[in-house]
């Protein structure tokens, strides 16, 4: 019975033992005793200002001796920190993410790797985030200008045309404003920014080619620089009346322009001078029209021809902004009561000298003759001399015109043949604007 009893005690106290084994080892497996649980801990902040972010999410994979791969994730407090605790022994990879931020180019991913030992609190080195272009606020600015006058847009308006959620309209009212402090708190990312004034035609950023898939706003200010804005126009037009026909011949074509001036800046030009018609030429009048921005103001029209001084057209002419797309029609001009630039013509007949049994092409006493034509009409009146000597003698003829090919002929009246040769064809010659004597040789040859 004894006996009995005796084994009876020694088999609780071995099972007493043993649960106390299993406990004890449990307890180690749990860290209580032997292996303990780590944590990582760290910052995140921001790459360019070095302020924390909040609401950052962390993910942590380890791969770890126990339970092969455990995964945990956390948020980053108001300060930027966060612990990601019980974490086992192992080498951990964390990964960081919040919408609109991104980690910065050439970010050393090494920083992102730990490894925890028994029970430790590993602090990693401060995580950084920085914006993407669509988290960013940013800033527009520009120097719109008026293309045709040069001066500096009033009282206008931006807007942000793209994306259709983020459409916005801001109104400055100069164009140094938008220059100096620009469009604030814009959202990033590609949009197009179209521009709109009265009296302008809209302008829109896509036409630059640089920014025709759109204006990048970021971090770094977009800054466009100075815009050309083109402005609405009225019609200038009028008739140049009276031309002489050597104008209008087709040799003398293109001689003609005609301009607007506002403030001693050309504004508007015209150089059509071609496919005249018969009645054009007939008539002696050429029709223009100019296209004067009708931020111009008052306006002096001049016409510059081949062989005349430049001739003010009219020295005022009114453009009010309240008559885009209209015309002022009457703005004409007479070229009969201009005279044009002319110069003197020294004309020298020269001739052949005698032989044994020829005479020479000019004799003394003999009369020699000059005509100067344009288009087959006398255009002054004839000259004539008596020669001097068996070599020639000389005319001098005022007034005649510069800048238009003219044609010189000379005749032997007592012998009634013409210079240049046997066909008697004359000489072709343009005299250059701002000549005063031009001298010519008009030979008699056989």
């Amino acid at each position: 019975m004894v006996k009995t009893q005796t084994i009876l005690k020694h088999r609780i106290i071995m099972l007493f033992i043993l649960a106390l084994a299993s406990v004890i080892f449990t307890g180690c497996e749990k860290g209580s005793l032997g292996i303990k649980s780590g944590a990582i801990q760290g910052y995140v902040i921001d790459n360019n200002t070095n302020q924390p972010i909040s609401e950052v999410l962390v993910r942590a994979t380890g791969t770890t001796g126990q339970n092969g791969t455990e995964n945990k994730s956390t948020y980053t407090d108001g300060d930027g920190s966060f612990i990601i605790g019980d974490a086992s022994k192992g080498s951990w990879v964390l990964t960081i993410e919040k919408t609109g931020y991104q980690i910065p180019e050439g970010y050393d991913q090494a920083q992102f790797q730990c490894t925890i030992s028994n029970g430790e609190t590993v602090v990693m080195s401060p995580f950084k985030l920085e914006k993407t272009a669509s988290g960013t606020k940013g800033v527009l600015k520009a120097y719109p200008i008026d293309s045709v006058t040069g001066r500096a847009l009033t009282n206008f308006t931006v807007n942000q045309n793209t994306p259709y959620n983020e459409r916005r309209t801001k109104t400055f009212d100069s164009a140094a404003t938008f220059r100096d402090s620009g469009w604030t708190g814009l959202e990033g990312g590609a949009h197009e920014y179209i521009i709109t004034a009265n009296n302008y035609k809209p302008f829109s950023t896509s036409s630059i080619e640089a920014y025709k898939d759109g204006v990048i706003i970021g971090k770094s200010v977009a800054d466009l620089g100075t815009i050309y804005i083109e402005p609405l126009t009225t019609a200038i037009s009028g008739t140049i009346r009276n031309l002489p026909g050597y104008v209008l011949s087709d040799t003398a074509k293109g001689g003609l322009t005609i301009w607007a001036e506002a403030g001693g800046k050309i504004v508007a030009t015209y150089t059509e001078f071609s496919n005249l018609t018969d009645d054009t030429k007939m008539y002696g009048s050429i029709n223009y029209s100019l296209n004067v921005p009708v931020t111009a103001g008052s306006v002096t029209v001049k016409c510059k021809l081949r062989g005349y001084d430049v001739v003010t057209i009219s020295s005022a002419v009114s453009i009010t902004t309240a008559n885009p797309g209209g015309v002022k029609s009457g703005v004409d001009v007479d070229f009969s009561t201009i005279e044009p630039i002319k110069a003197d013509v020294r004309i020298i007949f020269t001739g052949s000298e005698p032989e044994d049994t020829k005479a020479g092409t000019i004799s003394p006493g003999e009369i020699l003759r000059a005509y100067i034509q344009a288009g087959g009409v006398d255009l002054v009146p004839y000259a004539e001399c008596v020669a001097d000597s068996g070599m020639g003698g000389e005319v001098v003829i005022t007034g005649v015109i510069t800048g238009y090919e003219i044609n010189i002929l000379g005749v032997n009246k007592s012998r009634m043949y013409n210079n240049n040769g046997k066909d008697g064809a004359g000489l072709n010659v343009t005299i250059p604007e701002g000549t005063d004597v031009y001298p010519v040789l008009l030979s008699f040859g056989d």
